[in-house]
């Protein structure tokens, strides 16, 4: 098992010190959200990124998480829907120059606030049949993420993942236990039962006090979770994705480096059943 954490945690900060924040944490490798401004904003250089990743001295490969924030695969607008696939396919090239292990990938949504209707997972089946010439040229694996139960949201059950993946063999799966924990931990398990074999990276992050994203430590159902993997034998990426925004107070990078050292303790001792989480923060 490999722990990780979503380069989100830094949102603000240089590349250079988002790249050093795994050997500082004790992390064994890096979740690389191409949104990052550092990268983002200042032309998207390769080769900037190719030197970090090379200088960075993790255990294991990093991943990368496909741009999200204002795009969408599944959108009405045609044109939305086109520079989202590309920027896709981009991210997946972009990831195998890097020698990513995983990319993962969002389903998309209804543009509308109203439940997915079968042109909205036509549209995401489009999607993927055009990632699909791309899968077989690469070696990084290319997941799709389970969603948050949000009225538009695709991909937020056990059975619409299973359909996905049975349906293409190419096709992995990151597993988001925040997005999947408020439904309760029967359906945990089953995205864990369903996705057997094809998951290889898992987003964990606290979904208590009302809060998604927050420290591990401050989710009670967190323990049971990671006491499942383990009997389950997973030894893929466990990625933390905390959002600083929904912590008490904002933080220097120093104290995220700190909080990061204590959430990956945590992770390590409860996947060895050796601590019970309290739910306090």
């Amino acid at each position: 098992m490999d722990i990780s954490f979503s380069s989100m945690f830094f949102h603000d900060a240089p590349l250079e010190d988002i790249f050093r924040s795994p050997e500082q944490s004790g992390a064994d490798c890096l979740e690389f959200w191409l949104e990052t401004p550092d990268f983002w904003l200042k032309g998207l250089c390769l080769d900037e990124l190719k030197r970090q990743v090379k200088a960075s001295p993790t255990r294991s490969p990093l991943s990368v998480h496909a741009p999200v924030l204002d795009l969408n695969p599944c959108s009405i607008n045609p044109d939305v829907r086109e520079v989202s696939i590309r920027w896709i396919e981009r991210s997946i090239e972009l990831a195998e120059q890097i020698e990513a292990s995983v990319c993962t990938i969002h389903p998309g949504r209804r543009t509308a606030k109203r439940p997915p209707s079968i042109t909205d997972y036509q549209r995401l089946g489009f999607m993927l049949d055009r990632i699909e010439r791309i899968a077989d040229e690469v070696r990084v694996k290319i997941a799709i993420e389970n969603m948050e139960p949000a009225v538009n949201a695709l991909l937020t059950t056990p059975d619409e993942i299973i359909k996905v993946l049975d349906e293409r063999s190419w096709l992995y799966f990151t597993f988001d236990y925040a997005h999947a924990v408020g439904s309760g931990p029967q359906v945990v398990s089953s995205f864990l039962d369903g996705g057997a074999g094809k998951i290889v990276n898992i987003h964990i992050s606290g979904a208590g006090n009302g809060q998604m994203h927050g420290p591990v430590s401050s989710d009670e159902n967190a323990t049971p979770f990671l006491r499942e993997l383990r009997d389950n034998r997973y030894d893929g990426q466990i990625t933390l994705e905390i959002n600083d925004l929904v912590l008490p107070s904002a933080l220097s990078y120093q104290e995220k480096i700190s909080l990061l050292k204590q959430e990956i303790a945590v992770i390590r001792k409860a996947f060895k059943g050796e601590v019970e989480l309290t739910g306090a923060i």
